[in-house]
């Protein structure tokens, strides 16, 4: 092959990889990955998620109990909860738009729904939830199957259906792991079209918390009142882009 052709054929990837970044604005969209319970099977779990990899910006969130399969992360990096200080974490949720947790427990499930924050998945969860990030739990091993249905006291089955029922009031998304990279992508685009309603009420707690300035997504809606109270306060409401991240 001869140097103008190799030229061209560059050239062309370089287009090539411009047009596909252009024509997919989810391709740079940062999203959180979180493995931090037990499963049966790991590799149908990473499986399963695989499409959000080439789809997203994803971060992973794992535990020690996930490094076995690293190598089934496609190469990308991963951050140990472990190690993570809850300043550390705070970022990564701030940059995240999304929270997917395929592979979930009994413990998740009643914690999440009693806002019980005494373990680090949790807490990564419930932060989410208070700056209004979409969370996608996969339901498998966790919802009850038809024997467990059928054996299983009455009282048991409607404690867990209980919390079911309540993560799904708090806006979490309980589906089945193969709809989950369906939910995400609908869940991601939802968050980019949400609009917030900035009162005077959070201006004036953002005054008693110190701040000089707050971030809003760009759809956001001010109201008057908050904006006179903001010049009053001298608080500087700045837009951000939510698609790369940030907090609703």
């Amino acid at each position: 092959m001869d140097v103008k052709t190799q030229v061209k054929l560059l050239v062309q990837q370089v287009v090539e990889a411009y047009l596909k970044e252009k024509m997919d604005p989810t391709k740079n969209a940062p999203i959180a990955i979180l493995l931090g319970y037990h499963s049966s099977n790991p590799k149908t779990i990473l499986e399963a998620v695989t499409p959000l990899v080439y789809t997203y910006n994803v971060t992973w969130l794992i535990t020690k109990e996930w490094l076995p399969f690293q190598g089934e992360m496609k190469g990308l990096s991963y951050k140990l909860i472990e190690d993570l200080s809850q300043q550390e974490m705070t970022v990564l949720i701030d940059q995240s738009s999304v929270l997917v947790i395929p592979q979930a427990s009994y413990g998740l499930l009643s914690k999440l729904a009693l806002t019980l924050d005494d373990e680090a998945a949790v807490w990564v969860a419930i932060q989410c939830q208070l700056l209004g990030k979409p969370i996608v739990i996969a339901n498998n091993g966790v919802e009850p199957n038809v024997y467990q249905q059928i054996h299983a006291p009455h009282t048991v089955q409607e404690r867990i259906q209980t919390y079911i029922r309540k993560i799904q009031k708090d806006q979490v998304k309980w589906v089945p792991l193969s709809k989950l990279v369906k939910t995400v992508d609908e869940q991601y685009a939802a968050y980019q079209d949400k609009q917030s309603l900035i009162l005077a009420k959070h201006i004036e707690r953002a005054f008693q918390d110190g701040l000089n300035e707050i971030e809003i997504p760009e759809k956001s809606r001010v109201t008057p009142s908050a904006k006179d109270l903001a010049r009053e306060l001298k608080i500087q409401i700045k837009t951000i882009n939510s698609s790369k991240g940030g907090t609703l």
